[in-house]
């Protein structure tokens, strides 16, 4: 997914597609870590506080089949999703893909770049434009807190490639803002916006193991436009 406008987390996904996601990919390659090129590593991140000597800790397991892997965010953070899950059985496994895909960028987003399991969603491609923009420094310097919610899923066969999925939903982030990531302050010039409600579309497709994978993102539809996602 995205947060920005009143930026929490994400925003106007790049084209391959992706949350808080444009990118600048170091000589064709991310530089070592999540660091942009020539840049200092990023601050411990202490989830819930500012930053510390801690390191950010690793995503929880999957509590059974059809649940998603919740990343362990903080206390200050809290992400509702939805449990939208469809009869078909392999759509349905579509769908939890993106669900955990969609959580795990935004705990890379909430632990300033640092986590890295958003990768085990996503194809080549997505993992190199994914990593450019985890890289920049309005991701490696923040953080967020607050609510986000993402609801009103649904799930069809793309209308282009065959074989694949697209899955998309509502994203919801205007309580939630962003933070500084050393300190935890709220940072400036945050107002709400329409730019807080969109709806967004991943497209998936199965890896040569069979499993579901981000592949691509459509074009982001905010409110109004977007009539279902603002309550």
């Amino acid at each position: 997914m995205n947060t920005h406008p009143r930026r929490a987390a994400r925003t106007p996904r790049i084209t391959g597609r992706t949350p808080r996601i444009t990118g600048l990919v170091c000589a064709g390659l991310v530089c070592a870590g999540l660091a942009a090129c020539g840049s200092p590593p990023p601050p411990a991140f202490n989830p819930g506080g500012p930053a510390s000597t801690v390191p950010a800790t690793p995503v929880a397991q999957s509590s059974g089949p059809g649940s998603v892997v919740m990343p362990p965010f903080g206390k200050n953070a809290r992400i509702v999703m939805t449990g939208y899950l469809p009869k078909d059985a392999e759509m349905a496994r579509a769908v939890v893909a993106d669900k955990d895909y969609e959580l795990a960028f935004l705990y890379a987003e909430y632990t300033g770049g640092q986590s890295q399991d958003w990768a085990a969603y996503v194809n080549r491609t997505m993992e190199i434009q994914v990593r450019s923009r985890l890289a920049k420094p309005d991701v490696t310097t923040e953080s967020f807190k607050g609510t986000i919610r993402i609801f009103a899923m649904r799930v069809i066969r793309d209308p282009v490639v065959p074989g694949n999925l697209d899955v998309s939903a509502c994203f919801d982030n205007a309580k939630a803002v962003n933070t500084s990531l050393q300190s935890g302050a709220v940072l400036p010039g945050q107002a709400p916006s329409n730019d807080n409600y969109y709806r967004f579309t991943d497209q998936l497709a199965k890896s040569s193991s069979g499993q579901w994978q981000v592949v691509s993102n459509y074009p982001i539809v905010y409110y109004p436009q977007a009539k279902e996602c603002k309550p």
